[in-house]
């Protein structure tokens, strides 16, 4: 498919000069392409350029080998780059952040990140990649927290901010471009413009520190409020922050007033050992505090819990999940584990510990399995860890509720994003469990029941598909999955399994369902759906 789609676009566009980016985990495609695009166009240029250079440039240079690469921001960089080979020179030297081949040796000219005012910065043009048609088309497909507000969901995006103050050792703001925020005026013109283009109904704010304190949300909010009453803008948002942010119960009150539906914090663990050795700089306390003004402005909470630092023990591991039993089985909270990805402190300490002793190697298979940076032995960590990620993914221990009618759309039947997946799309009702208001989903679903398998509920599973259907998924799971593979027997005897309760199902399910959130209170639920709920009545109208 790639080698067709490249081979077309060459075809097509003639380029002179082939820009491609990623992060580490796109190392396989910017593999892939650069070599077609040397094979089909040997004497087009190649920069190379996005979070996979910034974070690891020398090494990614010298193994895919593109004609150059920009380091950190590339607005006014790449525009140089062009000019200069289109006048014919090579005085590579004068384009700081570059990187470029001199007889074969790679180079690489100055550092300099002093960037323009952030606010002259042109705003974003999102036309190139086809976004009317994912409005349009593929708005459902796009996971339930970006969507569950609307019915006919149009979910927009917007970054006002560049870099990161904080220094985690899981990430990669480590190096490069200092912190820097955009103004609420101009976050707002870009907002007029986008609403006005394309009619958004949520505004997804990627920022990882939006609201870096309250009075910054305070100015947002206001502007918001202003501009809803003026021009008519009718959208629903949510952001993301730091636990420094001290927000408040006005704070968010505020915020709600002007459409905000959730927000979320870096959780990342409930042990004060944990967040030390990240260099966090939260306590839990804070989170604390956060999820009860939440629930009091009835706006969601979110965040994700990872697990795996260098200071992981079987003690911290279960007071984040003592945490999460206790204050998060209703909120918008992942769980997932920690990778040490190229740009972190934790991938240097990787290497010099000997955990990833080749790195080339690391590239090319990345996320494919777990490193170890725990004490704790791999038999004991790597099954329970995968074990946690894979009820983290299944949200089963959230309340249950029956859809009251699910009607099925046949106007959508034919739409691409439908006949791609092979989910019909339909019409749910039901009553939030939490706030019991009426509430009306637009959800794709299968059309067939599907028994899931439960970990640690053997017996179910047997009952229902026969000892031998069990056993015989049971040897196709060893061989797809090595040594490691019976990790649900290893799990069970595993002195960390009594951590992962809080995760199993409050109740049995029995039929098809999706978890989503309630628009009123913003609180997480599964929706079941009884072959009785199926119906057609005539008094129902969709809203």
């Amino acid at each position: 498919m790639l080698y067709e789609k490249i081979s077309r676009s060459l075809q097509e566009s003639q380029p002179e000069l082939i820009g491609l980016g990623g992060l580490c985990t796109d190392f396989k495609f910017l593999k892939d392409a650069i070599q077609i695009i040397r094979t089909l166009a040997p004497d087009v240029k190649i920069v190379c350029g996005g979070g996979i250079i910034n974070n690891d440039a020398e090494f990614v240079f010298q193994t895919l080998r593109p004609d150059f690469c920009i380091i950190e921001e590339g607005e006014e960089i790449l525009v140089q780059l062009v000019n200069m080979l289109e006048s014919g020179s090579q005085d590579y030297e004068q384009i700081v952040n570059l990187g470029y081949w001199e007889r074969d040796t790679p180079k690489f000219t100055r550092q300099d990140f002093n960037y323009i005012d952030i606010n002259r910065r042109c705003f974003p043009d999102y036309e190139p990649f086809g976004i009317d048609e994912m409005f349009d088309e593929y708005s459902l497909a796009s996971r339930f927290p970006r969507r569950y507000t609307r019915a006919n969901p149009r979910p927009m995006t917007i970054v006002t901010a560049r870099s990161c103050p904080f220094k985690c050792t899981f990430c990669v703001h480590q190096r490069g471009a200092r912190y820097r925020v955009r103004s609420v005026e101009n976050i707002i013109q870009e907002i007029d413009s986008l609403y006005e283009r394309y009619h958004f109904n949520i505004l997804l704010i990627l920022d990882e520190l939006f609201a870096v304190n309250k009075l910054r949300l305070r100015e947002f909010c206001l502007a918001l409020i202003d501009a809803r009453n003026k021009r008519g803008w009718d959208f629903d948002w949510t952001f993301q922050t730091h636990a420094s942010a001290s927000l408040d119960i006005e704070a968010l009150k505020l915020a709600k007033r002007a459409g905000c539906y959730c927000f979320s914090y870096g959780l990342e663990s409930a042990s004060p050992r944990v967040l030390a050795s990240m260099g966090k700089k939260t306590k839990p306390l804070q989170i604390i505090e956060a999820i009860k003004i939440a629930d009091a402005a009835k706006i969601g909470f979110g965040g994700n819990f990872i697990f795996g630092d260098v200071a992981e023990t079987m003690e911290t591991v279960s007071e984040t999940m003592d945490f999460f039993s206790r204050y998060c089985l209703d909120n918008h909270i992942y769980l997932g584990y920690i990778q040490p990805y190229p740009g972190s402190k934790l991938f240097q300490d990787c290497i010099e510990r000997g955990i990833i002793r080749n790195k080339l190697e690391f590239y090319e298979h990345i996320d494919e399995g777990i490193v170890n940076m725990t004490s704790m032995p791999d038999e004991l960590w790597i099954p329970w860890v995968k074990q946690l990620a894979s009820l983290g993914s299944s949200f089963s221990w959230v309340k249950s509720v029956n859809a009251s009618c699910c009607i099925k759309e046949a106007e959508t039947a034919n739409t691409p994003m439908v006949l791609h997946s092979g989910r019909p799309i339909y019409n749910v009702w039901t009553k939030c469990p939490h706030c019991e208001r009426e509430v009306h989903y637009r959800e794709p679903l299968d059309n067939t029941r599907r028994l899931r398998y439960r970990p640690f509920d053997l017996m179910r599973l047997i009952k229902a598909r026969g000892l031998r259907h069990f056993l015989f998924a049971f040897m196709r799971s060893i061989r797809a999955r090595g040594k490691r593979g019976n990790s649900t027997f290893v799990t069970s005897i595993n002195p960390l399994y009594k951590l992962l309760k809080p995760l199993m199902a409050r109740e049995k399910q029995a039929c098809r369902s999706f978890v989503t959130g309630c628009p009123y209170c913003n609180k997480l639920f599964r929706v079941r759906i009884p072959q009785a709920s199926c119906k057609n009545p005539q008094s129902r109208v969709l809203r």
